[in-house]
């Protein structure tokens, strides 16, 4: 299943500092998950966050993989989940 996964800052962090340290690990983590399979697309938002779309067996499984990432391990992002359902075009 496919799984969108918005990551925004978290409150009260100040992402313009905050990111830095954490960027070259966050995308070599993007490309490594894109390279398994787990990342479809990753988007920028124009400023600190992105936008990925997971492929997962579940949202749980899903959830896990966000969790991993750098920037969620360090407690700098905090990202919702949404379940992808095809429409019946």
């Amino acid at each position: 299943m496919q799984v969108l996964a918005i990551c925004r800052p978290a409150g009260g962090v100040d992402a313009q500092s905050a990111f830095g340290p954490h960027l070259e690990a966050e995308m070599a983590a993007l490309r490594r998950m894109r390279d398994a399979g787990s990342l479809e697309r990753a988007y920028s938002v124009g400023h600190p966050g992105a936008v990925l779309v997971l492929v997962a067996d579940n949202v749980d499984a899903a959830r896990a993989q966000a969790a991993g990432l750098p920037l969620a391990r360090a407690g700098l992002v905090d990202v919702e989940l949404i379940p992808l359902h095809p429409l019946p075009l």
